[in-house]
C-alpha cells in the first residue's frame, strides 16, 4: 500500500444507476469499446471504476456507477460529459485483477484499512492503467481524512 495525492483529475465517464452487478461491468466494457473506437485507448490511459453510494444506506435502484477514462488534455476528441475526482490523499492497493482476488479485497477491506483514517464521505475508486491491466492487476484508492 502507498498514500498518494489526487489533485485536480478530470474524468471522461458514462454513469449507469441502478443496483450494483454485473451490469456495472458491461458498462466498463462499454466505455473500453468507446475508447478503443475514438483512438483514446493509449499505453497510458487509466481507466476508473466507481461505486458512489454505499449500498448498504442507498436503494438499489439509487445506486450510481461511473466509469471513465482520466483525462490528460492530449485527447484530440471526446464526446463523454466530463466530472472532477475529489481531491486528497489516498490509499493505494494494488491487487491481482480476478474474480476472487477483488472479491477478497472487498471482504477485507476493514482489516486492510484498519489502522488508516479513512474518509468515508468520498467514495472507494478502482483504478485500471493499461500498463497494470496487461499484467492482470488494478488498483483500489482508499480517499483519506
Amino acid at each position: 500500500m502507498v498514500v498518494e495525492e489526487f489533485k485536480d483529475i478530470k474524468i471522461a465517464y458514462m454513469r449507469r444507476t441502478g443496483k450494483y452487478d454485473a451490469e456495472n461491468k458491461q458498462l466498463m466494457e462499454k466505455l473500453k469499446k468507446y475508447l478503443k473506437n475514438t483512438d483514446l485507448l493509449q499505453d497510458n490511459t487509466t481507466i476508473l471504476g466507481i461505486a458512489l453510494d454505499n449500498p448498504l444506506l442507498t436503494p438499489e435502484n439509487e445506486q450510481r456507477y461511473d466509469v471513465g477514462m482520466i483525462m490528460t488534455g492530449m485527447e484530440k476528441h471526446c464526446d463523454l460529459p466530463i466530472r472532477s475526482i475529489d481531491n486528497g490523499r489516498y490509499a493505494v492497493f494494488e491487487v491481482p485483477h480476478t474474480e476472487s482476488d477483488v472479491s477478497d479485497f472487498w471482504k477485507n477491506i476493514e482489516i486492510l484499512t484498519s489502522d488508516l483514517a479513512v474518509d468515508d464521505t468520498k467514495p472507494i475508486i478502482e483504478r485500471y492503467p493499461v500498463s497494470k491491466i496487461s499484467l492482470h492487476l488494478c488498483e483500489f484508492c482508499i480517499p483519506l481524512k
